[in-house]
């Protein structure tokens, strides 16, 4: 894919360039080196430059599918809170984010609506216990440059079982990262459920419905 075709016109140069790079990453050494830079003009970028719309998407599906606001959420790649801001005004009392960028989760924590943050690398064991959440969330992870569907028998095993994972995955990536046959696969094997799924925009000027954002949740013994 060429990032351009996602880069308005009007966004700023430098920020466009940050978007660039977002595209192209190539493990967690480059994540934590541009999220490093783009802290803290994230938000701006996000929602005034490129009207994105996917935390307040995928928090919204979690809180459909999660009555219980007192349980502990995991927000995973929080980044700089987007998500978590918006869990936190549906009525969650305990968010904890986790993203392998120590300067996004500073803005994330000046901002707040978390109780704890974790840093941490998806393509790495996860440094939390078995069955610590009632739920999760993930929004702008799943896509180009980034994980794949390697990270899920990490995060499954983190959740309870019973709970909700809310997430959205970049269309162009969901079968090509393997999340497509991951999911299809846990669900025959009985170990989650899918609750939810649909083709939306990340962004609300996109032309077409361009991720997938979707719930499912894990199996007791799954």
């Amino acid at each position: 894919m060429n990032p351009a075709a996602v880069i308005p016109p009007a966004l700023d140069p430098q920020a466009a360039r940050l978007l660039q790079r977002a595209y192209a990453l190539d493990g967690p050494a480059a994540s934590r080196e541009l999220y490093r830079d783009w802290a803290q003009s994230y938000d701006h970028t996000m929602l005034q430059g490129l009207a994105y719309q996917s935390p307040q998407l995928v928090a919204d599906l979690l809180a459909a599918h999660l009555p219980d606001r007192a349980t502990p959420v995991l927000d995973i790649g929080c980044g700089t809170g987007l998500a978590g801001r918006r869990l936190a005004a549906r009525g969650f009392a305990c968010i904890d984010g986790l993203d392998i960028s120590p300067e996004m989760m500073a803005v994330a924590q000046r901002e707040g609506g978390y109780r704890n943050f974790i840093t941490a690398d998806l393509s790495r064991p996860l440094p939390l216990g078995d069955a610590s959440y009632g739920g999760a969330s993930c929004s702008g992870t799943f896509t180009h440059g980034h994980v794949d569907a390697g990270c899920l028998d990490e995060l499954f095993r983190v959740l309870r079982p019973g709970a909700p994972f809310a997430f959205t995955v970049k269309r162009e990536v969901y079968a090509s990262l393997g999340f497509e046959a991951w999911l299809e696969r846990a669900v025959a094997q009985g170990r989650i459920a899918r609750v939810a799924w649909r083709l939306d925009r990340h962004y609300r000027n996109s032309r077409a419905p361009d991720g997938v954002f979707c719930v499912y949740r894990r199996i007791e013994g799954g």
